[in-house]
């Protein structure tokens, strides 16, 4: 009984070792730096500062509304959209500080639409990257939020959506991507026949600053 319990204690132990290490917390390198603590490889040395991102090339942000039955409402389309924050690379951990969204069009929109979101200097969004198989890994977002008035023939409407946290995934490399595929938001405030019970979100961004980034 006793060479049981034991056994079973080491194999609990090697699971959550195992757990622990394929969330651990990644640095954030880039080979654009010519010193600091190397990060291995080619992937340069470890990068704290500025992250900025746009979407990729050819690309949009698309963004659906899905009544409470799972229907469809409407799909949005914005042609243009930024990302701006900063990681220390030691530890990734960073904010996101401005979220931009930008020449957006929509049927159920048809006089004109907008998206704000409440990322700011005084409102920062945290963010850790963790390390998959590198130079990849993922990306969290916490206090995600935004607003969107949307143009009726009846006027605008304005709609609000949350999530306590969002997930992508990083691409490394020079440039590296982050791709968030169907991301799922919580409606807070608005119609349910404009706004919808929920929304999801996809999109596929390029970050242009630092010029390659890797995940290690």
């Amino acid at each position: 009984m006793k060479i049981k319990i034991i056994g079973l204690a080491a194999v609990a132990a090697m699971a959550l070792t195992s757990i622990s290490a394929s969330s651990a917390a990644a640095k954030a390198c880039s080979a654009t730096l010519s010193s600091g603590e190397a990060c291995g490889g080619t992937y340069g040395f470890v990068y704290t500062g500025t992250l900025e991102a746009s979407l990729k090339a050819g690309t949009s942000f698309t963004f659906t509304a899905t009544n409470s039955s799972g229907q469809s409402i409407s799909t949005i389309t914005c042609t243009t959209s930024t990302l701006k924050g900063s990681v220390t690379g030691s530890t990734g951990v960073g904010s996101i500080n401005a979220m931009t969204l930008a020449n957006c069009s929509s049927a159920m929109c048809a006089n004109a639409m907008s998206f704000t979101t409440t990322a700011s200097a005084t409102n920062l969004w945290p963010i850790q990257v963790t390390t998959g198989t590198p130079p990849n890994g993922t990306l969290a977002i916490e206090k995600f939020d935004m607003e969107m008035i949307c143009g009726t023939l009846l006027g605008n409407i304005t709609c609000r959506y949350t999530s306590a946290k969002v997930m992508g995934t990083v691409g490394g490399g020079a440039p590296a991507h982050v791709t968030a595929t169907t991301v799922p938001l919580a409606t807070v405030s608005g119609p349910e026949a404009v706004c919808g019970s929920k929304a999801d979100w996809s999109a596929t961004y390029v970050v242009t600053n630092p010029k390659s980034l890797y995940l290690t």
